[in-house]
């Protein structure tokens, strides 16, 4: 058979080679968060000094889920809840809460991706950027 279209071989190819159905969601492997070194937390954006200040200043809490704190201006932070390390990225063992970095005006204005998790039991602190894919521990706590 001799083809003489290259959408003839494409059909043939197609016919030739069946459509398996996608893996599920479940089995497909997902890439593991990166944890890089620790630094001070000076040498982080201004805003997770900001952020630290602010949960510090609420006494850390901790609540079985995500609430809505309101700060002057107003604005609102979210957080509180059980972070549960999954992922496995952060060290084993650990009494994880998950804390917004930045305020928002209204409890319903979308959060963004950058968030605090902090070990409620060692005060240990680390910051992500992009809603956990990647960490960096606060050498000095938060």
């Amino acid at each position: 058979m001799t083809l003489r279209r290259p959408a003839q071989a494409a059909l043939v190819l197609a016919l030739a080679c069946p459509v398996l159905p996608a893996a599920p969601a479940w089995a497909v492997p997902t890439a593991r968060a990166i944890v890089q070194p620790p630094l001070p937390v000076e040498d982080f954006p201004s805003q997770v000094a900001r952020a630290c200040d602010t949960w510090r200043a609420l006494g850390w809490p901790g609540n079985p889920q995500p609430v809505d704190f309101r700060l002057p201006g107003p604005q609102y932070v979210r957080g509180s809840n059980p972070y549960g390390n999954r992922s496995g990225d952060l060290p084993s063992g650990g009494t994880y809460r998950e804390y917004d970095v930045n305020p928002r005006p209204t409890p319903t204005t979308r959060r963004d991706a950058e968030r605090l998790v902090r070990d409620a039991t060692t005060g240990d602190a680390w910051y992500t950027a992009d809603h956990y894919a990647n960490f960096r521990e606060i050498s000095d706590g938060c």
